[in-house]
């Protein structure tokens, strides 16, 4: 993670491209209706029809305009040569969700990996102008891992004085303070920082975001197996998934029944209802099978943009 060295942050300005910023806020309202939405200071998300000023939890999922905010090719070379590998889109959520902390945190302290967690990697990109506090350098700071090993706190496994005994250690190696930089994106900057980084929530409108490298299991992957599986990203150079929503690219597509002179597939109606009722239920039993980061993907182009897209093309078998 040398990229990152020595301050913990990286701003990339006007890194996300110009044309999916503009086309963003209608492409979000147009896929409301089959979106969830976490508000400030609501424990679960909720269909997005029915907290309209909430923040969508990855939009990413079937909004293609935050896919390629999300996925910005400057910050996807970043990531890969801090890697070494292609960098895994894990969730996303606009600043309407909230913070997981008041006082300033660590990404680090509220979202796990399954392995390598010094890899997670926390984005801002900017839809309005947005503000954010950031200690420099405090990524180095060691605190006690929670229940002796983990970095990330789980409130059952460690208790309320755990968080509490961390957030202590911040206050005090900050030493009432530290040294501050007040960063304002414009729209379309993109800011990436370590899981370790210290920094306070953004203020203003703007997508938050959680990558890691591909070989990384996100934590969620232990508890939500059916959804643990990658989609092929940014014409390729980069991987996505979600906990909330199926991948409409993990479905294999039935050999054309129109012989060599038809290369569309024929769809499975029985597979597409599946994905519709996932998407409008956002708790499918049927996902389909996991789909390896590094296996070959038939489908090509990321996700479909919707269920109501993908269902549109029935009538072309």
């Amino acid at each position: 993670m040398d990229a990152f060295a020595p301050d913990g942050y990286v701003l990339l300005p006007e890194a996300a491209p110009h044309e999916a910023l503009a086309a963003y806020p209608e492409a979000l309202q147009d896929a409301r209706d089959g979106l969830l939405a976490r508000r400030a200071g609501v424990p679960h998300a909720e269909l997005a029809t029915a907290a309209p000023d909430g923040g969508a939890v990855d939009p990413y999922a079937i909004v293609e305009p935050a896919r390629t905010l999300l996925l910005a090719p400057a910050l996807v070379e970043l990531l890969t040569r801090a890697y070494g590998d292609k960098p895994l889109l894990f969730d996303a959520a606009g600043t309407a969700a909230g913070s997981p902390d008041d006082a300033p945190y660590r990404d680090a302290t509220y979202t796990a990996l399954g392995a390598e967690p010094d890899t997670l990697v926390t984005i801002v990109v900017a839809l309005e102008e947005t503000t954010i506090d950031v200690f420099p350098g405090s990524q180095d700071i060691a605190t006690t891992p929670f229940s002796g090993r983990y970095a990330a706190f789980n409130p059952e496994r460690d208790g309320d004085a755990a968080l509490a005994h961390h957030r202590d250690e911040l206050r005090a190696a900050l030493g009432g303070g530290g040294e501050t930089n007040t960063i304002t994106l414009n729209p379309g900057d993109v800011l990436a920082w370590t899981a370790g980084l210290v920094h306070t929530a953004p203020q203003g409108d703007a997508l938050v975001a959680h990558l890691c490298p591909a070989r990384v299991q996100p934590a969620w992957f232990t508890y939500r197996p059916e959804r643990a599986r990658h989609a092929a990203a940014a014409d390729g150079t980069a991987w996505l998934t979600t906990q909330h929503y199926d991948l409409v690219d993990a479905i294999t597509p039935e050999p054309s029944d129109g012989g060599d002179d038809d290369p569309t597939p024929v769809e499975d109606e029985r597979e597409l209802q599946r994905v519709e009722a996932a998407l409008k239920e956002h708790d499918s039993d049927n996902a389909p099978p996991p789909e390896a980061p590094h296996a070959s993907i038939r489908r090509q182009g990321g996700l479909v943009d919707s269920v109501r897209g993908l269902l549109g093309r029935r009538g072309k078998s």
